[in-house]
């Protein structure tokens, strides 16, 4: 056979694959997409975070206190809504009065919170580990400070209304019990709360424990705000004390102020008149 010429195929396509190779652009490497950033608020970044949380999200807060997620963080966060509601809350019902009694109340009324919680929490332990739920003092300290915290925020509330009642020179026995309105008011929002805290877990007993519960701070918040008197001074007081000697019990004091403030007055005579905010009336 007659064997042709040489034919050269292969270099000439490789030479050619060589040159597109030599003269078609780089392509730039592929790069990874980074991960979509997150829509929500970062989880627990601080005491604002925990307090933007009491205010506005206490479900996200009591389901915090029920799994023990970061309690040490909410309970810095009720500690200090605790101390500068309180202490506004107790500054505007000084305010009455005046002077340094403005500070005596703001100064006592975050402590009288304060030792309600105190008083309260081991009850609510006692009364979790009687019915068989989970019981843990430092859980049930949280859930208090945070319910407190929240009577703080409403307290807070009501001090426009205490301001009104002022400004439209009501009388001393009827801002006594414009006053005791609105810390029973804000008691109840602190009521609710600890309910739901009680109910966020899963266990039986939910509601005998809340009866207790209820009834314990109650009592207890009621007493120690009495203790801690006075808060409203009378307009003839000569001068503020931090703290008055025990006398009578509340729901007597609360009676006489309601007769006091319809005008029947249970004393001898009526009160002296004063020129501070008018006298009573």
């Amino acid at each position: 056979m007659h064997a042709g010429p040489p034919q050269l195929p292969s270099m000439v396509d490789g030479t050619t694959a060589v040159w597109q190779h030599a003269t078609e652009p780089a392509l730039p490497p592929a790069r990874s997409n980074p991960p979509p950033a997150s829509s929500g608020p970062p989880a627990h970044s601080g005491l604002g975070a925990d307090f933007d949380a009491l205010l506005r999200h206490p479900d996200r807060v009591l389901t915090r206190v029920a799994a023990d997620d970061e309690l040490a963080g909410l309970a810095r966060a009720a500690l200090a809504t605790i101390a500068v509601a309180g202490a506004v809350f107790g500054g505007a019902v000084g305010a009455y009065y005046g002077g340094v009694q403005v500070v005596y109340a703001a100064v006592k009324l975050p402590l009288v919170l304060l030792a309600t919680a105190a008083v309260s929490a081991p009850a609510l332990t006692a009364f979790n580990c009687a019915l068989g739920r989970p019981a843990q003092l430092r859980r049930d300290l949280a859930l208090f400070l945070i319910a407190l915290a929240r009577m703080s925020l409403a307290l807070v509330g009501a001090v426009p209304f205490l301001r009104l009642c002022e400004l439209a020179d009501v009388g001393y026995h009827a801002a006594v019990l414009a006053t005791v309105t609105a810390y029973a008011g804000a008691g109840l929002v602190a009521v609710a709360t600890l309910v739901r805290g009680l109910r966020s877990t899963a266990r039986p007993g939910s509601s005998l424990a809340a009866v207790g519960l209820v009834t314990v701070f109650a009592i207890a918040a009621a007493q120690l705000a009495w203790t801690a008197r006075p808060w409203l001074l009378r307009p003839r007081a000569p001068a503020p004390v931090f703290l008055r000697a025990l006398e009578g019990d509340l729901g007597a004091a609360l009676e006489g102020s309601a007769d006091s403030a319809r005008g029947e007055f249970r004393r001898g005579s009526a009160p002296l008149p004063s020129t501070v905010h008018g006298g009573d009336q």
